[in-house]
């Protein structure tokens, strides 16, 4: 799977079953421990069980795409369905993106990510069929990904509690309220410290950074005290002579103190990632900030407008699974169904043989974030319903 360019291109032609490229036979690599939990080029890899030798090859590799800030850590979000559906015999490559305002700039690093993991496991696993499931934000990914990225097909899709509002319909009163409040956070206007402001998301940084050294149970570099030294001085209220740097006996003595920390349960091999990654879904708050401070966000990109055009004209997957939650008012999964429906006729107008198998299953008594705790079973099993053999 290849996407050389950013820049979405008019869809070529459907591919009837979207496959890793098998490699050379000499190529053959052995395949790693299945059942636990990989992090290989910036990918969550989860294999599923096998007692077969030489392994049966999975029934299908999901790339799976997480909502918004909770997408960042989606091995921990989204753990109980994607190792349900690993249990079944899915290959799953979860992927996990920086929200941002600029979708198509959060798809290319999300493409550029899993297309570093997928010669290697074509080299495993052979020619495998790829399916993109994704939630909520992930969804609408999802839906792009299928419709402006020619070079990344789908063999199918499974768009879990679609989403696609424009920012002032989920953030309410984003234009009169947070938008003034994230300049004023930045510093200035529009980030300019030059009147001697203090950027609070400068802070924020420079805090996380502190956690996510801490969450290791590590010391911080000099190169960060110093950054975090000078920022705590440019306070109103500081206080006096902060010292820049740990002097060594000192961190010597702080250091013997982690040591034995990292063999407790507070540090064990459990705690840690859940403690690193909830740091990684922090740190898309300042980005988010600076976006519009900075760059003058104010709406995603493309809008909704244009990814409702993109669905209706350009979405090109063959099998699609639409799962929405009755007590849910982000859902928009009957919009983009209606949209879907008009993407098969606008495709048998050019190609009449071609036919789009489109399902769409109601559950009741959910709400928006149940895929991140416990799903019920029907939504696995709904999943591979339409994903098949």
């Amino acid at each position: 799977i290849t996407n050389n360019s950013s820049t979405p291109s008019p869809p070529p032609p459907p591919v009837t079953k979207p496959q890793i490229p098998p490699p050379p036979p000499s190529s053959q690599t052995s395949i790693p421990t299945p059942g636990r939990w990989e992090e290989i080029h910036g990918n969550y890899i989860l294999r599923p069980p096998t007692t077969n030798s030489p392994p049966t090859p999975p029934r299908a590799l999901i790339h799976f795409l997480g909502g918004a800030f909770v997408g960042a850590a989606p091995d921990l979000s989204y753990r109980y369905l994607l190792e349900r559906l690993a249990a079944s015999g899915y290959l799953i490559v979860a992927t996990p993106f920086t929200l941002s305002f600029d979708y198509l700039a959060t798809i290319d690093a999300i493409l550029d990510k899993f297309e570093r993991i997928a010669p290697s496991l074509a080299r495993q696993y052979g020619p495998v069929p790829v399916v993109g499931v994704g939630h909520s934000c992930g969804a609408l990914l999802q839906l792009l990904i299928t419709s402006l990225f020619p070079d990344t097909p789908r063999a199918a899709n499974a768009l879990i509690s679609y989403n696609n509002k424009a920012v002032g319909d989920a953030v309410p009163l984003f234009e009169e309220v947070f938008a003034p409040l994230f300049v004023s956070l930045e510093g200035g206007s529009g980030g300019n410290e030059t009147d001697g402001g203090v950027s609070a998301v400068e802070g924020m940084e420079l805090g996380l950074e502190v956690m996510r050294f801490a969450a290791r149970g590590e010391l911080p570099p000099d190169t960060l005290i110093s950054s975090l030294s000078q920022y705590i001085q440019k306070l109103p209220v500081s206080p006096p002579n902060l010292p820049s740097t740990l002097p060594d006996p000192l961190r010597a003595t702080l250091n013997d103190i982690l040591t034995p920390l990292k063999s407790t349960p507070l540090l064990s091999p459990q705690i840690t990632p859940l403690l690193s990654q909830s740091v990684d879904v922090l740190s898309q708050i300042p980005s988010l900030i600076h976006e519009v401070a900075s760059g003058g966000a104010r709406d995603f990109t493309p809008p909704p407008s244009q990814v409702r055009n993109a669905a209706r004209r350009a979405y090109r997957a063959r099998r699609t699974l639409l799962i929405k939650y009755d007590n849910d008012a982000l859902d928009e999964t009957d919009e983009i169904e209606g949209l879907l429906k008009e993407s098969e006729t606008v495709m048998r107008m050019k190609r009449p043989m071609v036919t789009m198998d489109l399902k769409r299953v109601v559950l009741e008594g959910y709400g928006h974030a149940t895929p991140c705790l416990a799903p019920p079973l029907d939504v696995v099993e709904g999943l591979e319903g339409v994903l098949g053999e």
